[in-house]
């Protein structure tokens, strides 16, 4: 099974990857940006894709519900994953030896806080955690060190200079299963939707009219600006449902007011 991720190997996704499909054998197929994902889910370079969609601190990936539309994919789960960030420095490195810390630019913001008290050391934002952490393996200077996820250290020969250094420790990543075509999934309980409404005040208030008279609830919901449609908004939202004849029922009734409703996947709500 090729699964593609956002990053290289070790990044925080093929940890999420790895966290959805336990001891299932799998190849990696890394993709260095989130369109690159979503293409290779598409063009069937990659079997299943893993995207991050939210986070608890840096809040909603808008761009990629946009992928995931546009690439006309299949929302087929989803994971949550704790995410702890570690700093790696090359074996015989210390705090002390560092100079600088390699990072995407989330990473190191999540960690600011720890490098309060090592005003020397310099934060240089980069495209990749799992990235940062190769490059510095490479290098092999004890003046270097990077930020990202333990998998990642460990692959690449590194040693752990700070455990767990992010300032929160409710740093939660929700990440979607992604395939070409729809899945059947046992028990889904949850659903993704896209619609477009009319331009009129009374559009968003009677489609949540729809939701409530069919007892779904609403658990999310993103607003999008339309190009070339001025205050013209495309919403999505995540929804919880007992039955799936409820999901049914509502789609039914939306289409009655909505410019478009799109259903981009049914799953299983995660539970942590």
């Amino acid at each position: 099974m090729k699964i593609a991720i956002q990053g290289i190997a070790g990044a925080f996704h093929e940890e999420a990857a790895r966290l959805r499909f336990g001891d299932r054998p799998m190849e990696i197929v890394p993709c260095l940006t989130f369109r690159e994902l979503a293409a290779a889910v598409a063009t069937g370079l990659a079997d299943k894709g893993i995207m991050a969609i939210e986070n608890t601190i840096s809040g909603t990936m808008q761009p990629n519900l946009e992928l995931i539309r546009e690439h006309q994919l299949w929302i087929s789960g989803e994971v949550i994953m704790r995410i702890r960030q570690h700093l790696g420095g090359v074996p015989g490195s210390s705090l002390q030896s560092i100079r600088t810390v390699h990072s995407h630019y989330m990473a190191l913001n999540q960690c600011r806080p720890f490098f309060e008290a090592y005003p020397d050391v310099e934060l240089i934002e980069s495209e990749d955690t799992a990235l940062s952490i190769r490059d510095v393996a490479r290098a092999g200077s004890k003046e270097r060190a990077a930020i990202g996820s333990a998998l990642a250290i460990a692959q690449n020969g590194l040693i752990v200079l700070g455990e767990g250094i992010e300032a929160s420790k409710q740093n939660y990543t929700r990440f979607l299963l992604l395939d070409r075509q729809p899945q059947q999934v046992a028990a889904c309980n949850k659903a993704t939707l896209s619609l477009v409404l009319p331009p009129h005040p009374e559009a968003f208030t009677q489609a949540m009219s729809l939701l409530q008279e069919r007892h779904i609830q609403v658990s999310k919901i993103e607003s999008v600006v339309i190009p070339d449609r001025p205050w013209h908004y495309r919403y999505y939202l995540d929804l919880r449902f007992e039955a799936e004849e409820q999901l049914h029922e509502l789609q039914a009734a939306l289409h009655t007011l909505a410019e478009s409703v799109d259903l981009l996947g049914k799953y299983t709500a995660y539970t942590l």
